[in-house]
């Protein structure tokens, strides 16, 4: 292959990706006939060079690898490929498996990859909750305060890619938490041949799972495809059972030639016992795989806490090109989420001196008190968005101009109330005279119209000036506030504009340099609201500064970047005592802080299939003023493997990850119910290594086209040590720890029929 149709290639791998990062706006639907004839030109090019482009190519290295980084990007962007999910994931993992090796990334899921959620994710130090995820590009997040359930979103093997921005995006980037970031998640692609695909896995924890995917092809009604997943296991925790279904149905319709009607449907839900971490003494004493114990006579017995995960995520989509000069995208949706669940009031705890639960009537006088009876709750919270994303791109002889708006509706409903586990769950009034300990209907409200420009000034350069403004409402109606166990009905209004300025200038046709400033916006979460009274809180606010640079050389890929952000109004979590409860969560206003960092990605093409990738990330938070860092923050991530893929087959990969030390609290409350900020709870740092091989075996015998055998070992060295704090037992006030999750091995088989 010459040099010249080298870069052909790695130009146009760039192209694709510069496309994809359309930021809201969304690439011309190609003409029909046109992309059949560069589908077969493509195919002839590489008919008449076999195997070379497998070799020295860095196009298709980059399909393999964790992340690969496009050169027209105007803040730090990696792009996770289908082949990386293929041949490393197993199907049934979730979404913190699947981004854990991406730069300045943590994720920590203690019962096993795939299995129940991800107890910590953060992104440059950012908390569940305060960078944006999408899917499909529709933003979604739970009514409290943004966060996710990662076991009751999407399976890998329903996605086809997945996109992780570290910055806020442009002013076409919709949600309600883009300062932190963006996890951008695409579903896969209805395949062009009809067939049917049985995928299964067996491994470690007596897990096995079984999947079928119908494909349709290409038919009058469209290309759809309907893909079925069930898990069980008993997970890597003792006692922390699984079991999981999962649902996906997409079908794309081509109306007109450059119209595109797409229809999409999941379902997921999960079922578990649900563990709250353990003590340095209980690890010592039962094993450091401890999760929960099989007595009843304590609060930390599996059978008292069960839970059900439910999820859907819906949607209708219509692209279309309206003129030569304007395209649109219309995306009507409704996502929906439900956590109901029983559990005792401390799970971790595995002394009966914990026990005992009090009756009192309804002028709340106590009436009995069983010393050796089990305390608990039981819970549900669920919440429905409705929504809408328009998004138009007109294209002038001066530039792009995008438009659009995104305007969600969110209904939330929630309450819990006190249980006498022993006696057959029954219902406990307090002092108050209810058992109620909550009752709180919720209602949140986001408008987010946009305008951005893109602009090309001169030779090789792209600016992106944008303006976004958002619009959030929560009306909040408790007949029993949490906290304060009275009634509260509040509406608030939050606004704030949000320009931003971006630059990509390509300095060579495979090197380019890139710049960014932008205000970020975040809504208060609901717990502002569990007060007796709310005043104005204000909102967090961000300031991001970022640039960076990305080259491709003939066979490598470097991308190097550096950030500031200053973060006002910081909303942290804090540890305080409450009498007659224990230690529990509250928020406090933290004033401010400032994220900083330097991040280092690359990749280098040895040759014959092999590959080498790597990141490095060196993340500060730090309150300001202060010496204080803002918890489960790393101070250094890394990532590092080598690949393999040869084009007859075989392929392997052994991946390791880094996570620094950090500390689980950054702040509690004194005994005058002050704010005091001060880091307890230091966690190490550790590495853990994966090891994933297989073979694709095609078109056995006329009947079957493809068979792929796989293994996949995670934590190949059995690292278990502490990886995060889980919080402090209610009674005695022990701090609590997570630990890895051992070693696992997992047996994975994919066939796909005709």
């Amino acid at each position: 292959m010459t040099f010249k149709m080298r870069n052909h290639i790695l130009l146009s791998g760039c192209f694709a990706g510069a496309l994809f990062l359309g930021g809201g706006a969304q690439a011309d639907v190609p003409d029909a006939k046109q992309k059949k004839h560069e589908e077969h030109k493509t195919r002839k090019e590489k008919d008449a060079t076999p195997g070379v482009e497998n070799l020295t190519v860095l196009g298709h290295a980059a399909r393999i690898a964790p992340a690969t980084v496009p050169l027209d990007i105007t803040e730090p962007t990696s792009k996770i490929q289908y082949g990386f999910l293929s041949n490393n994931i197993i199907p049934l993992a979730s979404i913190d498996d699947i981004i854990r090796f991406q730069p300045s990334v943590y994720s920590q899921n203690p019962n096993g990859p795939g299995m129940g959620k991800a107890e910590a994710m953060s992104l440059r130090g950012f908390q569940d909750g305060q960078y944006n995820m999408t899917f499909d590009g529709i933003p979604f997040g739970d009514a409290t305060d943004l966060h996710h359930t990662t076991s009751s979103l999407f399976i890998s093997h329903f996605l086809g890619e997945a996109q992780i921005d570290r910055g806020p995006g442009t002013g076409s980037t919709i949600g309600n938490a883009t300062f932190g970031g963006t996890m951008g998640f695409t579903s896969k692609t209805p395949p062009a041949k009809r067939g049917v695909s049985l995928y299964g896995t067996y491994g470690s924890f007596n897990t096995r799972a079984g999947g079928i995917e119908f494909d349709s092809g290409k038919t009058r009604f469209g290309r759809a495809f309907l893909d079925m997943q069930h898990e069980e296991t008993n997970g890597y925790l003792t006692n922390s059972a699984e079991r999981r279904s999962n649902l996906m149905f997409k079908d794309v319709i081509d109306l007109a030639p450059e119209t595109t009607l797409t229809l999409e449907t999941t379902y997921n839900k999960e079922w578990q016992f649900t563990t709250q971490g353990a003590t340095l003494a209980e690890y010592a004493k039962y094993g450091k795989n401890y999760g929960l114990c099989n007595d009843p006579s304590k609060q930390c017995y599996y059978g008292y806490n069960p839970s059900t995960y439910t999820s859907d995520f819906d949607y209708v989509s219509l692209k279309s090109r309206l003129a030569s000069w304007l395209t649109m995208e219309n995306q009507l949706y409704t996502s929906g989420f439900e956590h109901d669940y029983t559990e005792s009031t401390d799970a971790s705890q595995t002394s009966t001196a914990a026990n005992g639960v009090t009756f009192y009537n309804t002028a709340g006088k106590k009436v009995a008190t069983y010393a050796n009876d089990i305390p608990g709750k039981y819970a549900d919270a669920k919440f429905r968005s409705y929504g809408d994303t328009l998004r138009f791109k007109a294209h002038t002889v001066y530039g792009d101009v995008l438009f659009g708006v995104w305007a969600d509706v969110q209904k939330d409903r929630r309450y819990t109330y006190a249980l006498d586990l022993s006696k057959n769950a029954i219902p406990v009034p307090s002092k108050t005279g209810s058992a109620y300990s909550y009752d709180i209907s919720d209602l949140n409200t986001t408008i987010q119209p946009y305008l951005e420009l893109d602009i090309h000034p001169w030779k090789g350069a792209v600016i992106k000036p944008g303006m976004k403004y958002s619009m959030f409402t929560r009306d909040y109606d408790a007949a029993i506030n949490k906290s304060t166990k009275v009634p509260l009905n509040d509406t608030q209004h939050y606004g704030s504009w949000q320009p931003s300025i971006a630059i990509n200038q390509r300095i060579m046709k495979n090197w380019s340099a890139y710049a960014q400033i932008a205000r970020g916006f975040l809504a208060p979460p609901m717990s502002v609201f569990q007060v007796k009274s709310v005043g104005n809180v204000k909102p967090e606010t961000t300031l991001n500064y970022q640039v960076g640079s990305v080259y491709h050389g003939k066979n490598w890929m470097l991308s190097l970047d550096g950030y500031y952000i200053d973060f006002s109004n910081y909303i942290a979590s804090a540890q305080i005592k409450v009498d007659g409860i224990g230690t529990t969560s509250t928020y406090v206003n933290s004033g401010g802080a400032i994220y900083k960092g330097i991040e280092l990605e690359g990749q280098y093409v040895i040759g014959y299939g092999f590959s080498l990738y790597g990141n490095y990330s060196v993340n500060d938070a730090r309150y300001k003023h202060s010496t204080v860092r803002v918890a489960t923050t790393p101070d250094s991530l890394a990532s590092f493997g080598l690949l393999y893929e040869n084009p007859k087959g075989p392929y392997f990969s052994l991946m390791g990850k880094y996570v620094g030390h950090h500390w689980g609290l950054d702040s509690t409350t004194n005994a005058a119910g002050n704010a005091v900020f001060e880091n307890q709870y230091k966690i190490h740092s550790n590495v853990t290594a994966d090891l994933a091989l297989g073979w694709r075996i095609h078109n056995i015998g006329g009947f079957m086209r493809d068979v792929t055998p796989s293994l996949k070992i995670s934590n190949l060295f059995n690292n278990r040590s502490i990886s995060d704090f889980a919080g402090n037992q209610s009674y005695g006030d022990a701090p609590l720890y997570w630990r890895l999750a051992g070693r696992s091995v997992f047996f994975n088989m994919t066939a796909t029929f005709p």
